[in-house]
C-alpha cells in the first residue's frame, strides 16, 4: 500500500519500548498455532479462519510439522474472484463453486515463505513484516518446525497511549473505497489487485460501513452464500450488494488523533485499520502497518 505522509510531522522515538535482545521474539509470538495439511479443503480452510478470527494459516507436513506454506485471505480472495488464482476456477471447474471450494488448500496455499526465526528479536520481527509487506509471519525453530506466530497486531502495545505524533502524519491518504453499490465481488476485486485488507464503504461520498477481507470470508463460510446461489457459478453468489456484509459500525480516527489513542483503538477493539474522518469526509485511512513504522 502507498504510504503518503503529511507535513505536521513531530512522532517522538518510540524504539527503546521494542526490546532488542537476541530471540526475545518469542516473548510476544502466539505459541498455540492452528496449522492445516495441505490436503484440507479449502472450504474447511475458510470455516476454520472464521471460527477463530485468524488471517493465515500454517500449512505442514504431516508427522514432521514442518512449514511447506501458508493459506491467507488474501489467497482465498484471488481463487475466488479476485485474482490470477480464480484462472484456476474458471478453466479447471468451469466456475462451478462447489467444486473449487472443495479443492485441497495445496491449490491456493502461498509456497513463496516469509517466516522468521526464534532466535530473531522483536524488532528484526518488526522489520521482516514491514520490509515484505505481510500482516504476520510463523516463527520457527531451528528444524524449520513452527514454534509460534506473529501478526501486526502483536506490536501495537509497544506504542504508548500518548505520543505527540498525530494520525495525519502517519495515515495513507490515498483511499481506495467501494461504493454501496459494488458487488461482493467488486469489493473482491479491489481488495486483491490494490494489495488492501479493507475497503470504507461511501455513499453519496459518506462513510456508511467498512468491507474487509474477513468480512468477505465468513460470507463465504456461512449458509447466507447458498442463498443466493441460484446456478453453481461462482459469480452469482458474489453479485449481491456488498451492504449485505459490510461492517456498518466503523471506529474512526480524526486527522488531530495522537496515534496512540489510534493504536489503542485498533488492538482493543480488534479491527486493523482505522478510517480518518474530518466533518464528514474521509480524508485518510490508518492501519496497524502504518503504525509498526514508529517503532522501526
Amino acid at each position: 500500500m502507498p504510504h503518503y505522509k503529511s507535513l505536521d510531522r513531530g512522532p517522538v522515538d518510540f524504539k527503546s519500548r521494542v526490546h532488542r535482545k537476541e530471540g526475545d521474539i518469542m516473548t510476544i509470538a502466539k505459541k498455540s498455532v492452528i496449522s492445516v495439511p495441505q490436503t484440507m479443503r479449502i472450504k474447511n480452510a475458510v470455516d476454520l479462519m472464521v471460527k477463530e478470527g485468524i488471517r493465515r494459516l500454517p500449512v505442514t507436513e504431516p508427522g514432521t510439522k514442518r512449514l511447506i506454506g501458508v493459506v491467507r485471505t488474501r489467497d482465498i480472495l484471488e481463487f475466488l474472484g479476485g485474482g490470477e488464482k480464480f484462472n484456476i476456477v474458471k478453466v479447471k471447474f468451469g466456475g462451478n463453486f462447489l467444486a473449487a471450494v472443495n479443492e485441497p488448500v495445496k491449490m491456493v496455499m502461498e509456497r513463496d515463505l516469509t517466516y522468521g526465526t526464534s532466535r530473531m528479536s522483536i524488532t528484526e520481527v518488526a522489520r521482516l513484516i514491514l520490509d515484505r509487506g505481510v500482516g504476520g509471519v510463523p516463527i520457527l525453530d531451528d528444524d524449520k518446525k513452527i514454534v509460534g506466530i506473529v501478526s501486526e497486531r502483536d506490536f501495537l502495545p509497544f506504542i504508548p497511549e500518548v505520543t505527540g505524533a498525530k494520525v495525519s502524519y502517519y495515515m495513507s491518504r490515498h483511499v481506495a473505497t467501494a461504493e454501496s453499490s459494488f458487488s461482493i465481488l467488486d469489493a473482491t476485486r479491489t481488495i486483491v489487485s490494490r494489495g488492501f485488507r479493507r475497503l470504507p464503504v461511501v455513499s453519496g461520498g459518506r462513510l456508511v460501513g467498512i468491507v474487509t477481507s474477513m468480512d468477505i470470508l465468513r460470507y463465504l463460510s456461512s449458509n447466507k452464500i447458498f442463498d443466493y446461489l441460484s446456478t453453481e457459478k461462482f459469480e452469482d453468489a458474489m453479485s449481491i450488494s456488498v451492504e449485505k456484509i459490510m461492517t456498518q459500525e466503523v471506529f474512526r480516527a480524526a486527522p488531530e488523533m495522537d496515534v496512540g489513542e489510534a493504536a489503542r483503538i485498533m488492538h482493543q477493539r480488534g479491527c486493523g485499520g482505522l478510517p480518518v474522518i474530518s466533518g464528514d469526509e474521509l480524508v485518510g485511512i490508518i492501519t496497524e502497518h502504518d503504525l509498526m513504522r514508529l517503532l522501526i
